[in-house]
């Protein structure tokens, strides 16, 4: 049996040698940008604004302002996601989710086998 410091330690291993895959600094490289590119943030930031101003008139029973807010947020969430770099970090994002999920359904896959061995 396993102690809970040797499992630390084998998961903390792990840990280093996915983030040493190339896909997943890619995908951090790329979120990272997305983090320090301005034209995004900005974008974002209105996003927010107006999300919070639809919750507001939501409340407040204004529908047709919540309805021409909701359509602006729309507008918003289409500019930003048609952007170039949110691009690359959508199908960065989804590879690096692929490889991931590929990795501990294989480990699933080897603990089952074990648990039938040792039934």
């Amino acid at each position: 049996m396993y102690e809970k410091d040797e499992i630390l330690k084998a998961a903390d291993d792990l840990s280093k040698q996915i983030e040493a895959l190339e896909t997943v600094k890619a995908y951090q490289n790329v979120e990272q940008q997305i983090h320090n590119n301005p034209r995004v943030a900005d974008r974002m930031k209105d996003l927010k604004k107006n999300q919070k101003q639809s919750v507001n008139l939501q409340n407040y029973g204004k529908l047709e302002a919540l309805k021409q807010s909701e359509n602006k947020i729309q507008d918003i969430e289409e500019n930003i996601n048609v952007m170039p770099i949110v691009e690359e970090f959508r199908e960065s994002q989804a590879e690096a989710n692929e490889l991931l999920q590929m990795m501990i359904d294989t480990m699933a896959d080897r603990l089952n086998i074990e648990q039938e061995k040792n039934d």
